[in-house]
């Protein structure tokens, strides 16, 4: 019999009704597109929530004639986490909707039908109140139905998000305990009634504005719906100082005051106490502006690619994805092939794409001039990759020996602290366009104001250039006026590029604008071109590793720890250092670009010229030791990729690659690449710090050395063996060594 599918449910999110729906108002909810998957695994959940599921599950299932469930599944609920926290996105309650809903597929239920959907509803919200102690149930709601809904005392009705309303979430930084707070305001009502009560009508106003404004068929209804956040916010710290629950944190306050300033409207979601803040906006490129501000200015991140409306309760098609593939590397090449085809559920057939040969020379005639032929290089996988609570397998392309082991076996380590965590800057490039002034030019300063008063039509005359941009969500955001001497400007337009790299589309853009400039200011336009200075468009990865996983043969893993914070230190302080340091950090990131068909050498030439943007050349990665003796890294890279035009859509190769890692945008190509980049680093200090960096490379270059030799078969491990055991890895010595290996077979 085989094992049954896997089903999933979404988080979700409060857009608003918080508090009010615990008496009776209507709240809006709606599913997030992070999803609990429930499948058959050696190991089994034993939550709470769980085995209230299975509980109720099997009630229903007798009452009805059927066998009772087989084995707990497990369930993974990773991507709810932000390293090891665990953000306000209901996994709770999409734990119970995904094994209500894997067990009814069990016994054969069509999860599409209304009735069975209602009937998974029912039970889901049953155990989920059993093992939680109560609530509103909107949560499950949103799990078993998905998309958005007004939600009032355990009914639910589908509505439709306006096209015109963009939505961002933003965390605040610290986990709330949505128990603990409804207990405090709950305490409140009953020694202040009148007051809560009052508190209780704003919030319910405030619903009831939000989802008239929802109605509405225009962007003018945003002023309203602005309107009805801030009544709800108000609502809210009424509550507060009734109860003495820290409902708007001072993070929240500050996130809500920024938004405040560019035009958004913004609100906790949720329990409030400094989980997660959702903002409202009429243009997804408002909400853009304030990740960009909020990061800037006071190192709040937007959650990047949190989507709302997201499917209910759903089968799968697979289990998810684990990047924790053990023994690939002992596996021949047809067996990694298909190890990495099960873990990512592509078709086997598909790695066709990279046998030789497989990139013709008709296609390779058609990329660059005067070609004669093509280079082969290795393509790999690294393993164990998490990032953002998902397992990755990630492609890389290098010819140097150890690049991808290290990355693998660091980002083992990396793992048993919560994995990677990653956000990025919205995908904006920069277009320069240089204007040298002329003798009858306007003054320098009169040249400035001309530009900068006209920057709205020069916007909009940018956008005239890529309306295909424009409808995809891009376009220019902002102009910027730099003047470097007396006589010379540089002109910025930043623009949003979504998920191509942008190199010819900033071009046009800046040739497009040229004129335009010149005969604003009565200045000549010389060059118009993009900048490979992506600092508006960085990744920004971090992550925490405790001690005991960094510990090595003869080391603890505290001096290991010591040893990579003083190594990271020298590089701060040396850019001799420095240098080293970020090249090693470049041997992830560039393997990964080149796998994936981008430019890495303009990922190079961003990466340097941001490491040396204060004037002082300095590392990307530093480390450092936190809270618990736990090593702490980050890590900070302009990430000019994407996933459309170029060899992304010529190289099968490329196409695979980018098909294996599974990207849903640049933004989490850009992601994945720094993460590799900061495990390199890690790798690369934990060796130096440890045994040396050349312990760490003998094996896997001896391999190489042998493979260049001639060795073939079994020769290959007898060669790496003797070179090893020999303390001499050279070429020289290979090819000695292999000939007496021959004579001695020859006997």
């Amino acid at each position: 019999m085989s094992a049954p599918q896997p089903v999933s449910a979404p988080g979700k999110a409060l857009l608003i009704g918080e508090y009010a729906v615990l008496e009776g108002a209507t709240a809006v909810v709606t599913a997030v597109d992070v999803r609990a998957i429930a499948h058959t695994s050696d190991a089994v959940s034993t939550s709470p929530v769980t085995r209230a599921a299975r509980s109720h599950i099997a009630g229903y299932l007798a009452a009805r004639g059927h066998a009772s469930p087989g084995s707990a599944p497990l369930i993974d609920t990773s991507a709810f986490t932000i390293g090891p926290r665990k953000i306000g996105l209901g996994s709770s309650a999409a734990v119970a909707a995904a094994v209500v809903g894997f067990h009814l597929q069990e016994a054969g239920f069509d999860l599409h039908d209304p009735e069975i959907r209602a009937d998974a509803l029912a039970l889901a919200r049953s155990a989920h109140a059993e093992a939680q102690g109560g609530g509103s149930g909107a949560d499950v709601a949103a799990a078993v139905l998905g998309g958005t809904l007004c939600y009032t005392d355990g009914r639910a009705s589908a509505i439709d998000s306006p096209t015109w309303l963009h939505t961002a979430f933003i965390d605040a930084g610290a986990p709330a305990v949505t128990s603990h707070f409804v207990a405090l305001v709950r305490a409140a009502a009953a020694a202040a009634p009148a007051a809560y009560n009052d508190a209780i009508a704003r919030l319910r106003a405030a619903s009831q504005r939000f989802i008239a404004a929802l109605a509405e068929p225009s962007g003018a209804a945003f002023a309203a719906l602005a309107a009805a956040v801030t009544l709800h916010n108000d609502g809210l710290r009424a509550l507060q100082a009734l109860s003495g629950a820290p409902l708007l944190t001072p993070t929240i306050d500050l996130i809500l005051h920024e938004a405040h300033a560019l035009g958004i409207a913004a609100k906790p979601s949720g329990a409030g106490g400094g989980d997660l803040v959702v903002a409202f906006a009429p243009a997804g490129a408002d909400l853009d502006r304030l990740a960009d501000r909020l990061r800037r200015r006071h190192g709040v991140e937007a959650l990047n690619g949190l989507s709302i409306a997201a499917a209910g309760l759903r089968a799968e098609s697979r289990p998810p994805r684990c990047s924790r593939l053990a023994g690939l590397f002992r596996l021949d090449i047809a067996g990694r092939r298909a190890a990495v085809a099960e873990a990512t559920a592509l078709p086997l057939a598909d790695f066709n794409a990279l046998d030789p040969g497989a990139f013709a020379l008709e296609q390779a005639e058609h990329m660059i001039e005067n070609v004669i032929g093509t280079l082969a290089l290795p393509l790999a996988v690294a393993t164990n990759f998490r990032i953002n609570g998902l397992d990755l397998l990630i492609p890389m392309c290098v010819e140097e020996a150890s690049v991808v082991a290290a990355a693998s076996n660091a980002a083992k380590m990396v793992r048993a602290g919560g994995g990677f965590i990653a956000s990025a800057d919205p995908p904006w490039m920069i277009a320069q366009i240089q204007l040298c002034r002329r003798a009858e030019g306007r003054p320098i300063d009169d040249a400035v104001r001309a530009i900068l008063a006209e920057e709205p039509a020069l916007r909009r005359l940018a956008d005239s250039a890529h309306p295909r941009l424009v409808a995809r969500g891009g376009g220019a955001r902002e102009l910027e006026v730099r003047p470097l001497a007396a006589d010379m400007l540089a002109v910025h337009v930043v623009v949003d590029c979504r998920d191509a790299m942008g190199a010819n589309l900033l071009n046009t853009i800046a040739e497009l604008l040229a004129p335009r400039l010149a005969a604003l200011t009565g200045w000549t336009a010389g060059l118009r071109i993009l900048s490979n200075l992506a600092d508006r468009r960085r990744a920004h990865v971090r992550c925490r590793i405790p001690p005991e996983a960094l510990a090595s043969d003869g080391w603890r893993g505290a001096e290991v720890v010591d040893g990579i914070v003083s190594a990271s230190r020298f590089a701060e302080l040396d850019p001799y250092r420095a240098a080293t340091h970020n090249k090693g950090i470049m041997n992830g990131v560039d393997a990964v670009i080149l796998a994936t068909g981008n430019d890495w050498r303009a990922m190079e030439a961003g990466a340097h010229a941001y490491a040396a943007e204060s004037g002082r050349y300095r590392p990307l990665a530093t480390w450092s030791r936190g809270e618990g003796g736990w090593l702490e890294g980050v890590i900070a890279l302009p990430a000019a990729v994407g996933l459309v035009g170029g060899a992304t859509h010529v190289h099968p190769a490329a196409r695979l690659a980018l098909q294996i890692l599974g990207p849903r945008s640049a933004v989490e190509l850009g992601q994945a690449a720094a993460a590799v980049g900061l495990a390199s680093n890690l790798a690369a200090l934990r060796a130096l710090a440890t045994e040396g960096i050349q312990r760490g490379h003998m094996s896997l270059h001896a391999r190489t050395l042998a493979v260049g030799a001639g060795a073939s078969g079994d020769e290959i491990d007898l060669l790496v063996h003797r070179l090893i055991a020999s303390h001499e890895i050279k070429h020289e010595r290979a090819l000695a060594l292999l000939q007496e290996i021959r004579a001695e077979a020859s006997l």
